[in-house]
């Protein structure tokens, strides 16, 4: 966050030094004070109740023919920032919106610990997921135009060998989502911020009805598109126009945090700023060069 700027320091330094006077002068003649005091006593009674409201009310009026929040404002965090009319705070630099994608950005696409956890060994693991997770099949997934049991009967014909095991495996895939700790706390600090905050992934009704605790962030963004409902994929353009549409976005203000190459690629096609997730830190430092300040 922006450091408050010195002038601001010590004008509030000055502010609470007066308010300080006021009391101990108070407390002085009360404690001291004879009959001769009744009439300090009570201007100090006055000057130290209405000493914070005036300026309070000078701070505020500042803020408000400014458009930037102060203390008075009531939200102290953003004071140095600049609001429009609504009081919504308005970011600094060129980007005014973050796109993530979800699986192994904001949470775990953990479908290996998912299979570990059902008792197969590594080797059969590999097999699994060649036929499943890792084959061109598991788009249907995420299009959404397949129920479960057809999606499974795909994988089956993958590899019909292990036919029990990849039914047993995908009947339901409740916990191939992991959440990550600091997702929400990412996503919440640049909404203070001012950032639009969306989400555009490739995701299935089954993974986000089968993992609520992973995906819990969903309920601090400002929306966004699972593929599933709108039965259009990454890398495609026509999904990242349809964000562009449904949220009034503009592209250059835009950025997109993605794990896959393929998918920041159409992005910045398309006139969007792109960042490839590595790791989280790596994420941040990326968009703090593009000037996402948080």
């Amino acid at each position: 966050m922006n450091e408050t700027p010195k002038y601001k320091r010590v004008l509030a330094w000055i502010g609470i030094v007066c308010i300080a006077a006021l009391i101990a002068a108070l407390l002085t003649v009360a404690v001291f004070g004879g009959p001769q005091t009744e009439e300090l006593f009570k201007t100090l009674v006055v000057a130290v109740v209405a000493v914070p409201i005036i300026i309070w009310l000078l701070i505020w009026s500042i803020g408000a023919l400014t458009g930037r929040h102060t203390i008075a404002s009531l939200d102290a965090g953003t004071s140095n920032k600049a609001h429009d009319k609504y009081g919504n705070v308005i970011p600094d630099g060129d980007i005014d919106t973050v796109v993530f994608d979800i699986g192994n950005v904001l949470t775990d696409f953990a479908w290996d610990k998912f299979l570990a956890d059902k008792g197969y060994d590594e080797a059969m693991i590999k097999r699994i997921a060649k036929a499943t997770v890792e084959s061109e099949d598991w788009v249907e997934y995420d299009k959404g135009n397949l129920t479960n049991d057809e999606i499974v009967a795909k994988f089956v014909e993958n590899d019909p060998e292990i036919a029990d095991e990849v039914t047993d495996a995908f009947q339901n895939i409740d916990g191939i989502i992991l959440k990550r700790d600091k997702t929400i706390p990412w996503i919440k600090a640049l909404k203070a911020a001012g950032y639009k905050v969306l989400y555009l992934s490739n995701f299935s009704k089954q993974a986000l009805e089968g993992c609520p605790e992973a995906m819990a962030f969903l309920d601090e963004t400002d929306g966004g598109i699972l593929s599933y409902r709108d039965h259009v994929v990454k890398p495609f353009p026509e999904i990242y126009h349809l964000l562009e549409e449904r949220y009034n976005l503009t592209p250059e203000k835009t950025v997109f945090v993605d794990d896959t190459e393929v998918n920041i690629k159409t992005a910045r096609d398309l006139g969007w700023k792109g960042i490839v997730y590595k790791s989280y830190d790596q994420a941040k430092d990326e968009l703090a060069k593009l000037g996402v300040k948080y």
